[in-house]
């Protein structure tokens, strides 16, 4: 999982290889070695070594590999539930919110209250009842089986993509063409540890990814954009709309600023991609879209009219230009 740290006034004098081990709770002083060593961490004061003294204020990106699964504990935290039965659940999770324990986030995570509210769930150790993530910034649709035979059926769709998957970002520019498609295949970034890039499809490690996407609202500096996946890759729409040069705002990895707008008060202080809607075949075999509604941050910067509509993309939707960079 991918860590930025800030690092405090009163830290300074402290060894970097320490001062991570307390602000990261559950990493050790091996792991972040073990990071640093693996060339995935990164300190805007230069170069990283576990013994460099912290003089206070530097910015720190380091991605913890999931050794072994963290232990989930029950805990009483209010979900947005948008659909519930004997086999799903369906919530709407809130901005900022992790999915599942990780280094630096072994507390007030999804599955955490799943367990909190029901007390058991699918028996995966790994990720309980987890059909698909999402990015912790990422708000929106999420659903999670209550059992091991509805996470094996729920699951298979998503492999099978038999699955809608409808989600809104706000990204920086204005396309040319009101829709486009991207099928450009996606794998690790080569020289950023944090991030996924458009790679040649024959390359090592690169997964074939294709996203459909149409402009909902053109605004000055930026537009309103509805994404259709066909695959799931990590970070995938991001990483399309970067490639397109149309990041998204507030994207801190893939853009260039953290915040929107740059100057004034910011509106957005995540990354502005929401999970809209998710539709898929229940139990019964019946075909049910959930929807989340815009959370106020990136509302803010919709017009009502979007708003209300909610998505209008379908599978059957074709985009009238078909090219990786509208």
């Amino acid at each position: 999982m991918l860590h930025r740290c800030h690092v405090p006034p009163e830290a300074a004098g402290q060894r970097l290889d320490q001062w991570l081990e307390q602000a990261l709770d559950g990493c050790s002083r091996s792991l972040v070695a073990r990071c640093i060593r693996d060339q995935r961490c990164e300190m805007s004061a230069g170069k990283v070594k576990p013994g460099y003294r912290l003089r206070g204020g530097e910015v720190i990106d380091i991605e913890v590999p999931e050794i072994e699964p963290l232990a989930i504990h029950p805990e009483t935290i209010p979900l947005a539930i948008l659909y519930e039965d004997d086999d799903l659940l369906v919530i709407d999770k809130a901005p900022g919110m992790v999915v599942h324990p990780a280094v630096g986030h072994r507390y007030g995570t999804v599955l955490a209250a799943v367990l909190g509210r029901y007390g058991s769930c699918a028996d995966d150790p790994q990720a309980p009842g987890l059909i698909h993530r999402l990015d912790a910034d990422t708000s929106g649709v999420l659903a999670i089986a209550r059992h091991p035979q509805a996470l094996t059926y729920f699951q298979d769709q998503f492999r099978q993509r038999q699955v809608e998957k409808r989600y809104l970002a706000l990204c920086a520019g204005t396309a040319r063409s009101d829709w486009w498609t991207c099928r450009e295949a996606i794998g690790r970034h080569p020289k950023d540890f944090r991030k996924r890039s458009v790679v040649p499809s024959e390359r090592s490690g690169a997964r074939s990814a294709h996203t459909d996407f149409r402009v909902r609202q053109r605004s000055p500096h930026y537009m309103a954009v509805e994404a259709c996946l066909h695959t799931g890759r990590t970070h995938q729409i991001r990483v399309h709309l970067a490639h397109a040069g149309h990041p998204v705002l507030a994207d801190a990895v893939y853009g260039r600023h953290g915040q929107w707008p740059l100057q004034g008060a910011p509106i957005l202080q995540r990354q502005g991609l929401h999970a809209w809607s998710l539709g898929l075949s229940l139990s019964d075999g019946s075909f049910r879209r959930f929807f989340a509604s815009v959370p106020a941050d990136m509302a803010a910067l919709v017009d009502p009219t979007v708003l209300n509509e909610g998505p209008v993309l379908s599978d059957g939707d074709q985009p009238a230009v078909a090219s990786a960079k509208p």
